[in-house]
């Protein structure tokens, strides 16, 4: 194992375990570095690199930078609740500046979970599985960086000296890196089905990605973004390996089922951040914070007095624009029914919460201080939910909303990912967070043959149209601007929009509440921090 002469105090606070595949963060007290970290187990020096990946992908971090930033989110204010210092309107209205507190707050997630993989890296043998893994973490850290902020500080994977300054990457030089340390452990990350573990097929969707997106990497403030062939054709060729090694399947039966709390192993799911149910409150972190915030408080339990056992939250919600491009009646993706909306009665057992857009009037099952009330034939109450706020409204999720919200009520919320009903105001779930997927990887590849001019795309695209809604669910054609909208179809609340959007050159249109055409909105401000303790780490144009 691999030794530095440098001796450092470290801390690794862990919040809960990453507990699949025997991966389990021991909580470690102040200890001189290298005498603690020469002897650890390489598992529990993965261990921090993988579970700061909650934090990075945080319902209000980079959630809240890719989704209420684009054209398929928004967090407005209703009445005294929401403003939070504006950062949610700041992100919106693509007025953010180094001091916005989410941005900056991500990056900090970020460079920590780098620093972790830094830190695995420099204690784990070279050719190990161990090592290639704390390399693909690190590459993955890097992309998120590299693709919010522009720039990517960065010290190697070979004889890492913290004591010296990092190098700060940025364009062709970071995607170069990004894409040669993957190639240089490929051989040495695990194959199979894990969606929990890096992997090879991590890495290459990963590699993917990258290839699909460096022309805005290389040249971010273009007008028009160049395409090589080269790159497109790799992005083929990475997407065709995957696709091909049998290895993942496009789910065919229930399209939420890729994000219900028992997801792990999905056989869609290519890479996840594995979620845990923990004794611990971690401080909304697990992804299951990104569907309660699209929710009404109360939709899961009504309580008779009004005021005890609240569920869930008031806050983000869709565009009319964007539902606007959605058929909303055929597309098994836009709404599933699991128990009738309407006021009457159901079966207990049957009980499950709507997903996908919740537009209208809502309700919910009616409860004694948190126990569902049965009626005499076995069924239950259904009552309309109630909003938590001060005249006790009842929910009617309006498609128009603004950033300053008539009501609670306006807004239609999104019920993507499921909510582990396990009690009242919990933050920990066992829904892991989709990183990569099958379907990405066929709409890449859809879009590199259309880039390229070369190759059946609409294949690509019809594949997922038809695992989602059979045969007739197929299209005639397919062009760009049909990938974008499928992509927007698939993907939303998926941490893809905003990266979408600037590929796509959407990113400075207009929508609700948003006017800003400024392109120094590609990327957000490095914190101002950062700047200051950091050498060569310079801040974004425009801010």
């Amino acid at each position: 194992m691999k030794k530095q002469s440098i001796i450092f105090s470290i801390i690794l606070a862990v919040f809960f375990g990453f507990q699949s595949c025997d991966i389990d963060e021991k909580i470690i007290d102040e200890a001189r570095g290298e005498d603690l970290l020469i002897n650890a187990d390489p598992l529990d020096l993965l261990a921090p690199a993988y579970n700061n990946m909650r934090r990075v992908y945080g319902h209000r971090w980079f959630f809240a930078l890719q989704t209420f930033s684009a054209d398929e989110g928004m967090l407005p204010t209703r009445g005294t609740d929401w403003f939070d210092g504006g950062v949610f309107q700041e992100l919106h209205k693509h007025e953010y500046t180094p001091e916005n507190r989410y941005t900056t707050e991500t990056w900090g997630h970020i460079t920590t979970g780098m620093a972790f993989a830094f830190q695995a890296i420099s204690y784990l043998e070279e050719g190990t599985q161990e090592h290639a893994e704390a390399v693909g973490l690190l590459s993955h850290y890097m992309w998120v960086c590299l693709d919010a902020y522009g720039q990517v500080p960065y010290r190697g994977i070979t004889e890492i000296n913290f004591s010296t300054d990092p190098q700060i990457l940025t364009g062709t030089e970071a995607v170069n890196t990004i894409i040669a340390n993957l190639e240089s452990v490929m051989s040495n990350l695990p194959t199979g089905k894990n969606t929990v573990r890096f992997n090879q097929d991590a890495a290459k969707s990963l590699m993917a990605r990258v290839y699909l997106n460096k022309a805005v990497y290389e040249d971010r403030y273009a007008s028009n973004f160049s395409f090589s062939a080269e790159d497109m054709q790799k992005v083929i060729d990475l997407t065709t390996e995957v696709i091909s090694s049998g290895t993942h399947t496009l789910e065919t039966d229930d399209y939420f089922s890729m994000f219900d709390p028992d997801n792990e192993n999905h056989p869609e799911i290519i890479w996840s951040a594995k979620n845990e149910l923990t004794s611990i409150r971690i401080g909304g972190r697990s992804v299951t914070r990104n569907t309660t915030n699209g929710l009404s408080r109360g939709l899961i339990y009504f309580a008779n007095d009004g005021t005890t056992n609240l569920t869930g939250s008031d806050a983000g919600c869709t565009l009319p624009g964007f539902l606007d491009t959605w058929d909303a009646v055929n597309d098994p993706r836009y709404y599933k029914e699991n128990y009738p909306n309407e006021a009457g009665t159901i079966q207990f057992s049957d009980y499950k919460m709507n997903r996908g857009f919740l537009e209208g009037q809502l309700y919910g099952i009616n409860n004694d201080a948190g126990t569902p009330i049965f009626n005499g034939d076995g069924t239950i109450d259904i009552v309309a939910v109630q909003l938590w706020n001060k005249d006790e409204t009842f929910a009617n999720h309006t498609r128009e909303v603004s950033l300053i919200a008539e009501n609670q009520s306006v807004g239609v919320r999104v019920s993507k990912w499921s909510i582990d009903d396990i009690g009242t105001n919990r933050d920990d779930t066992g829904v892991d967070i989709v990183i990569f997927r099958l379907a990405d990887l066929y709409l890449m590849r859809a879009e590199a043959k259309l880039r390229l001019g070369s190759g059946d795309a609409l294949a690509d695209v019809n594949a997922v149209r038809v695992a989602r809604g059979g045969d007739s669910f197929a299209i005639g054609s397919a062009a760009l601007e049909d990938v974008y909208n499928e992509r927007g179809f698939e993907f939303y609340w998926e941490y893809h929009r905003r990266t979408d959007q600037i590929r796509f050159g959407t990113w400075e249109d207009t929508w609700t509440d948003k006017t800003d055409t400024d392109t120094n909105m590609r990327i957000f401000p490095i914190p101002s921090g950062p700047i200051a303790e950091t050498p060569g780490l310079e801040q974004n144009p425009g801010f």
